[in-house]
């Protein structure tokens, strides 16, 4: 994901950025109702050129981190759901559909808790990287 924005305070190693209008939401069909326009965002710098305020930036989230985030946030629930239901019904056989579908219901919730636990203690919780583009 990159956007592009506008630089509204400098502090340190972080700068403030307002979400701009960019060439490519020209083609997007839900830039009429985009929540990002507007928007402030916190960003780190990258360090290789200096930003001041009203300089344009570019922000960007790793491919990495972001392909860690969907792992984490869809396959660890779906996993832990299909773990539950399918578990207590190879446990109890003659269980109905109600026990499995309940533990598989707290495996999806137990799976979300540990998702957001794993997010907040690694590298997923870092904030995007700002870099001035050069105009």
């Amino acid at each position: 994901m990159k956007e592009r924005g506008i630089a509204t305070k400098v502090d340190g190693n972080s700068v403030t950025v307002l979400i701009t209008v960019h060439e490519g939401c020209e083609s997007c069909d839900s830039r009429d109702s985009c929540s990002s326009i507007g928007h402030e965002l916190l960003a780190d710098t990258s360090g290789a050129l200096a930003i001041a305020i009203g300089d344009t930036v570019d922000i960007e989230v790793p491919d990495s981190v972001r392909a860690a985030g969907a792992l984490w946030l869809l396959a660890v629930p779906l996993a832990l759901f299909f773990a539950g239901y399918l578990g207590v019904g190879s446990m109890f056989p003659g269980t109905s559909e109600g026990p499995q579908a309940l533990a598989g219901l707290v495996g999806l919730a137990g799976g979300v808790l540990i998702a957001t636990v794993v997010a907040r203690r690694s590298r997923l919780s870092m904030r995007p990287t700002a870099t001035k583009v050069n105009e």
